[in-house]
């Protein structure tokens, strides 16, 4: 049996992070970049934060009894021309060695300097160099290595940006969902180990983009789980040895570095043992005997009393409240006119900007990528949308000088598949289609970023 309300209390109640820690790592993440925005070596390279990791994929979870909780925040800057690699490291540190508040929080890490708090929370920040790539086509990013003094190509957003499209194709948010309760079967077995993005990335992998589209095998989260843990199984089964796991967007970068033969063989075994309990209790049709099934994957706080009481309900954050966290909507936003079933299809929206207002729009934009200004963005609706259906656009910026300008807009502008734009502001701006007919809401876009400098 399926014991959906139970999978849900267990997410909401046991697993997810809640928001008293929420509120805390999200004010204490908004005060050190100010910190770094407002020093003197940073102040002229900075270009934004973004989260990332755990935090900033929407998997962190609550830790267990004696562990911490982190958040791993990538601060974007131009390149330095006086600079080593090893001296983005050295100084970000030194900016917070010399503050007041700081100076007895802070320590190195290879490729990012951490703060520690005095409670179970900690926050590492890891600088980014941006750089245009050849011939002016896009960006490149690199992080430091303070121990080689080199650069490491990367793409943060880009591997943010591939998670969340995964969690797309699975519809409900389920495919994030299972990576929460997967790492929380990680630290409450204690059975075998695998780094969050390492087990991020091997989950993401097992979903099929094309078939999860229209499959049922996401359609609730107990379904969602098995399937993924199924399908892991399958896939560890192939490889008598270690395989490499590769990033998806950064070809060369490998997550099994941290890993070797001793620790996959021990994955594999107990991927392989859970699995085959995670199948007998969804299975088992016999209510009691399937709630005890499950409470062997999950422990005794599956079905408990304590989390299907609306008292612990208080503390709990959901991954709904989640999301409007890590994007902050404003308040000119404003919500759609039109009925909705909650029926509507998710229309794949292609973003591509030209460097200049002569060449064609030939260079494809990961959403939250970096964009200057004066560039132009054409949006393009990839589904086919029949002539007498509408289509409508809803831009919405951010930012003191699109303010200062009376350019927030957050209204809705009637146009067609091909929508453009011009980067005129600084911000965080967000771009959404809709497809409606006879005031009814058939279809419309994910919320895109697209984010200003």
């Amino acid at each position: 049996m399926k014991h959906i309300k139970a999978f849900n209390h267990l997410l909401n109640d046991v697993v997810n992070l809640n928001q008293t820690r929420l509120s805390k790592l999200e004010t204490a993440v908004s005060t050190v970049t100010k910190v770094i925005k407002d020093s003197e070596q940073f102040g002229s390279i900075y270009k934004k934060s973004s989260s990332q990791g755990s935090y900033g994929h929407r998997t962190i979870i609550k830790p267990v009894s004696g562990r911490e909780f982190d958040a791993d925040v990538v601060i974007f800057v131009n390149k330095h021309d006086e600079w080593e690699p090893k001296e983005y490291i050295s100084n970000i540190y030194q900016v917070f060695k010399k503050h007041p508040t700081y100076k007895d929080k802070v320590h190195y890490n290879t490729r990012c300097i951490s703060l520690d708090y005095a409670s179970d929370m900690h926050i590492d920040l890891v600088p980014c160099i941006v750089e245009q790539s050849l011939w002016g086509l896009g960006y490149t990013y690199s992080i430091c290595n303070r121990s080689t003094n080199e650069y490491e190509s990367t793409d943060p957003e880009a591997y943010k940006a591939w998670i969340a499209d995964k969690n797309k194709t699975t519809s409900k948010n389920n495919l994030i969902k299972s990576i929460r309760l997967f790492k929380y079967l990680r630290d409450i077995k204690c059975t075998f180990s695998c780094k969050s993005i390492l087990l991020t990335t091997l989950l993401g992998q097992q979903v099929m983009d094309s078939y999860d589209l229209v499959s049922d095998d996401f359609k609730d989260l107990p379904t969602a789980f098995k399937t993924l843990i199924n399908r892991l199984d399958h896939d560890l089964q192939k490889h008598s040895h270690m395989p490499s796991i590769e990033n998806p967007v950064q070809s060369g970068e490998y997550f099994t570095r941290h890993w070797d033969e001793t620790k996959f063989q021990n994955f594999k075994a107990f991927v392989s043992k859970y699995a085959g309990w995670v199948n007998e209790a969804y299975e088992e049709t016999d209510k009691e005997r399937s709630i005890e099934k499950w409470r062997k994957v999950f422990g005794s706080q599956f079905f408990s009393i304590k989390t299907t009481t609306q008292a612990s309900k208080s503390e709990s954050v959901s991954l709904e409240a989640l999301d409007e966290r890590f994007v902050s909507i404003p308040i000119h936003y404003l919500p759609y006119p039109w009925k909705s079933n909650g029926s509507e299809i998710t229309l794949d929206v292609e973003v591509k900007y030209k460097q200049d207002f002569t060449q064609h729009f030939i260079n494809k934009l990961t959403f939250g990528s970096l964009i200057p200004k004066s560039h132009n963005l054409r949006f393009e609706i990839m589904n086919k949308v029949d002539d007498k259906y509408e289509i409508y656009w809803q831009v919405t910026n951010t930012g003191s000088e699109a303010a200062a300008h009376g350019q927030l807009r957050g209204g809705f502008e009637l146009g067609k598949q091909v929508h453009e734009e011009s980067t005129s502001y600084k911000g965080d701006h967000f771009v959404e289609a809709f497809v409606v007919h006879d005031n009814v809401l058939l279809a419309r876009s994910e919320k895109m970023i697209i984010s200003i400098y």
